[in-house]
């Protein structure tokens, strides 16, 4: 038989390329990244061997459905974030047109509001009458007890591993007057896997500079009224000594030489 024949070439052709074929594969990354979600907060994990499939990521709006509290303060919070059709981070005076979802105000502005509506005893107390500030907020929340709350205003959060959606902290540099940030809790907190000094957790608040995993990036408006991960760092003690602005992102932790104070509020 003559091996150069037409159908024998083709043959040996075939063959040759299937052969090759099989020696060839893709390479899966060695290193993926899985992401979960807990309480409220993406926690992104680098694994050592490959997945064909992670579970996945949940978007801050998604994680946000999923909180079940009844806290008056993440409600209000969270109706008023549904509701954004347009935000502004701006200091006095503000825009707060409820109907058009309008909502143009810095930190105090959306704290105060968020309180008149959710809490309003306990705001008219924090500012004996007037606009609280930031200061005012840090005073109350120093002389309310971590267990029997005041009749009017509430307890104390004293480390942030406790947080629960509705909380309201702050950062206020001593000896100065309404130089910090105020914010809601919107999430369950836990603790940053690759950073064990750090609790995480969702928080709202209306700011010029963003979060991580945060609402305003790639948003139209990219200031104002939103949500993201902010992380608290903590000593030994679990007590609060510093922020991570992006939670879990952040190389350095500032705020060290300021008062960092949470308030769980009552009607």
């Amino acid at each position: 038989m003559d091996c150069r024949s037409p159908a024998l070439v083709c043959l040996v052709i075939v063959t040759l390329f299937v052969i090759a074929a099989g020696c060839t594969t893709s390479q899966s990354p060695t290193a993926p990244t899985v992401v979960t979600v807990t309480g409220g907060v993406t926690v992104a994990e680098t694994t050592g061997h490959a997945v064909t499939a992670g579970p996945a990521r949940e978007s801050g709006a998604e994680q946000l459905a999923t909180v079940r509290s009844t806290n008056p303060v993440f409600l209000e919070a969270y109706r008023m974030f549904r509701n954004t059709r347009s935000t502004e981070y701006v200091h006095p005076p503000y825009t707060d047109n409820d109907a058009a979802g309008i909502y143009k105000f810095d930190c105090l502005g959306f704290v105060d509001h968020v309180l008149m509506n959710a809490t309003p005893v306990a705001y008219r107390e924090i500012g004996n009458g007037a606009n609280p500030s930031i200061e005012s907020y840090a005073a109350a929340f120093s002389r309310l007890d971590t267990k029997s709350p005041r009749t009017l205003l509430g307890t104390r959060v004293e480390h942030p591993r406790d947080l629960q959606p509705g909380d309201v902290c702050l950062w206020l540099k001593p000896n100065t007057l309404d130089t910090g940030h105020i914010w809601i809790i919107a999430g369950e907190p836990a603790v940053n896997p690759k950073r064990t000094d750090e609790v995480m957790v969702r928080i709202f608040d209306s700011t010029g500079t963003v979060h991580t995993d945060d609402s305003r990036t790639g948003a139209v408006d990219k200031t104002g009224l939103g949500s993201g991960i902010l992380g608290f760092m903590v000593d030994e003690a679990g007590n609060p000594v510093g922020l991570y602005w992006e939670g879990g992102v952040s190389t350095g932790a500032g705020e060290k030489d300021t008062t960092i104070a949470c308030g769980r509020l009552t009607r």
